[in-house]
C-alpha cells in the first residue's frame, strides 16, 4: 500500500461517498492518479465504488484498515506487492 492509498482511503472515509476528482482536488494529487490507486484499492477490497458515475465509499474492510487492524494490513500489504 503507497502513502498516498491510504490518504485516499481517509479522505474517502470522511467525505463518504464522494466524486474522485474532488478527492484528487483536496489531496492535491492528479485524478488520473487516483483512479488508478482507486482501482487498487478496489481491487484489495477497501473501497467501492457507489453508483455508475465516480463517486466511491469506504467498505468495511477499509473502515477497519484505517481502525489499524494489522491483519487487513497485512493482507493489504502482501496483495499490494503483487501490482
Amino acid at each position: 500500500m503507497r502513502s498516498a492509498d491510504e490518504r485516499i482511503l481517509r479522505q474517502l472515509h470522511e467525505e463518504r461517498p464522494d466524486y474522485l476528482a474532488l478527492v484528487a482536488n483536496r489531496l492535491g494529487m492528479h485524478l488520473r492518479y487516483v483512479e488508478r490507486r482507486c482501482a487498487v484499492l478496489v481491487e484489495h477490497g477497501l473501497v467501492e465504488p457507489v453508483s455508475g458515475e465516480v463517486v466511491y465509499r469506504t467498505t468495511e474492510r477499509g473502515e477497519r484498515f484505517l481502525a489499524d487492524d494489522t491483519e487487513v494490513e497485512t493482507e493489504t500489504a502482501d496483495a499490494a506487492t503483487s501490482d
